[in-house]
């Protein structure tokens, strides 16, 4: 195992599920990877093992499968990562590299209308989720990553909801 190894001898092997699998939220805190038996592991090192109990017991050929998945996707997200081209031509690849250069900014748009009553109105026309996004965006100082996570959606679904309201906040302020 590799990693999020908590303690390991010669017989197991204990590594923590929530450091391993982020998002875990199981029962069971820690897993241990050996080819004894529970009742042999047990008699062993029941001492050593209290502290992870309760425990899921793999042997160690599925504690090596789980390694090397965990290895090859790293190298996948390692590989994909390097090979992008963050100034390059594909649709959203320099979007989702610079952002901040390709969408209009709020308050450029209000300071061309600066009437604050207008700005509001034009809020409470956007979908709820729209709004709740561009609040929480420019007023609150959330990043798109955080109203990704705090939302449990995609970073590019938060990008592309706040490009399409700042359109809409535009042509409804332009009128």
């Amino acid at each position: 195992m590799t990693g999020t190894k908590v303690v390991a001898t010669e017989e197991y092997a204990v590594i923590s599920l929530k450091a391993e699998y982020p998002g875990y939220e199981g029962l069971e805190k820690y897993a241990v990877f050996s080819d004894l038996g529970k009742e042999e592991l047990e008699r062993k090192y029941a001492a050593e093992l209290a502290p992870y109990t309760p425990y899921v017991l793999l042997t160690e050929a599925e504690g090596e499968a789980f390694s090397e998945f965990n290895r090859n996707e790293n190298k996948f997200h390692t590989r994909q990562h390097d090979n992008m081209d963050a100034y390059g031509y594909e649709e959203g690849v320099f979007e989702s590299f610079h952002s901040e250069l390709v969408q209009d900014n709020l308050f450029d748009i209000v300071s061309d209308h600066l009437d604050k009553e207008k700005l509001i109105q034009a809020l409470t026309k956007l979908k709820d989720t729209q709004r709740r996004r561009v609040e929480m965006y420019y007023f609150e100082g959330h990043t798109v990553r955080e109203i990704a996570e705090i939302e449990g959606v995609d970073k590019r679904a938060v990008q592309d909801s706040l490009k399409y309201a700042l359109k809409k906040l535009k042509s409804l302020l332009d009128d």
